[in-house]
């Protein structure tokens, strides 16, 4: 895989009850990829990954997926956490 442009850091916005707003991800996903990124990356640093269950983590990969598949574009998925048998 050969990485090419500007990959953009989605953040994981929340809703009023503190549920992820799954919506306004895709939203913002289809916005920066419109705006011309090459690529976004999901639950990097500013997505909060540590905050959200694991499947608050899958939703947020499976948003950021399809609107990368939808646009052509890359995807790159953060992987972190205190137990490497946890991160994987």
């Amino acid at each position: 895989m050969e990485l090419k442009g500007i990959h953009i850091p989605l953040i994981t916005p929340f809703a009023a009850d503190g549920s992820v707003a799954l919506d306004a991800l895709e939203k913002l996903a289809h916005e920066v990829l419109d705006a011309g990124a090459a690529g976004l990356v999901a639950l990097g640093t500013t997505g909060e990954p540590a905050a959200l269950t694991a499947e608050e983590r899958d939703a947020v990969v499976d948003v950021a997926a399809a609107a990368c598949a939808a646009r052509g574009a890359q995807l790159t998925v953060g992987a972190s956490g205190g137990d490497t048998r946890a991160v994987g």
